[in-house]
């Protein structure tokens, strides 16, 4: 091995484990960035097997800095709360296999509209965003922004 790779292989593996996890999660101000950037993926509709459903994946995958993920559906009194998985510090973007990634089926046509609000780690929320299925994509996960409250 060439001295300097020895030296670079010595100081990476010397770094604390908790400076490494560290370094894999976003600052809560960067995450809170990415999720207004991309508020329009928020929620995706899709019509399956005869079914309706509604994923939250992109939220899920952004979790850590999130306390709390509060929802309705056609209205925007925000009375549920979707299960968040524990932020994993090694994986922060990892969905767990056993998360909660979709409502339960529905019938179609019976979610008109999504209300979303997140809570952050520091207490603050987003706005609350409605969110609609796109109409005639067949079964194609589809979901569009509506309103911010």
């Amino acid at each position: 091995m060439k001295p300097l790779a020895a030296l670079a292989a010595t100081l990476f593996l010397s770094l604390p484990a908790q400076a490494e996890q560290q370094s894999r999660v976003m600052l809560l101000e960067q995450v809170k960035s990415i999720l207004e950037a991309t508020k329009g993926s928020w929620i995706a509709f899709r019509i399956y097997e005869g079914r309706q459903y509604y994923y939250v994946t992109h939220l899920l995958s952004w979790r850590c800095g999130v306390r709390q993920l509060r929802y309705s559906e056609n209205s925007a009194a925000l009375d549920k709360s979707w299960p968040l998985p524990k932020c994993n510090k090694l994986l922060p973007n990892n969905i767990p296999n056993d998360a909660t990634i979709h409502n339960k089926p529905a019938k179609i046509g019976t979610v008109r509209t999504l209300a979303i609000q997140l809570e952050y780690d520091d207490g603050t929320t987003s706005p609350v965003r409605i969110y609609e299925p796109c109409e005639d994509v067949g079964d194609a996960t589809c979901g569009y922004l509506k309103e911010e409250r």
